[in-house]
């Protein structure tokens, strides 16, 4: 496994692999669709490309998109915005591997915000999470669908 920036040539095969994520999660929660064009509606994409601190990886597994996440910076911590894996390859580590070279990649504080109303994904981060940072998180439920935000520091890895 290996996670290759997304460079701007590629923002229309990661706009394709949005509406593979955003129909997933419509299970869990109303996304809005556009009838018009068959689309799912998400903010733009365009900040993983202007050179802010904002990034796109795409996963990769055997020279194949296996999926993508998505991280924005700011001055204080570190946001894993979207993670989306194809379902193929959801069982055989691909997703864990992804986050733990993420996770390395950048230090400071960390929000990672699970997908609500996903006992799956909430399990996925938990578990993940936990062993990461080895039970040094924190996790907290808001909101309208109680969703998991967990918290945590990797400086010191």
């Amino acid at each position: 496994m290996e996670l290759i920036q997304i460079e701007q040539k590629d923002l229309k095969i990661l706009e394709r692999l949005m509406q593979l994520y955003l129909h997933d999660i419509s299970l869990y929660f109303p996304i809005d669709f556009d009838e018009n064009t068959g689309l799912y509606l998400y903010d733009s994409l365009d900040k993983y490309f202007d050179d802010s601190k904002n990034y796109g990886y795409f996963i990769k597994q055997e020279e194949k998109i296996v999926g993508f996440i998505l991280v924005d910076t700011t001055e204080t911590e570190n946001i894993i915005q979207e993670m989306f894996v194809l379902n193929h390859h959801k069982s055989n580590g691909v997703g864990k591997k992804a986050v733990y070279d993420i996770l390395n990649k950048y230090r400071g504080n960390w929000v990672i915000k699970s997908l609500p109303c996903s006992k799956l994904a909430e399990k996925f981060w938990n578990r993940t999470i936990k062993e990461y940072t080895n039970d040094n998180y924190h996790v907290e439920h808001v909101g309208r669908y109680n969703r998991a935000i967990f918290t945590f520091n990797n400086s010191d890895k």
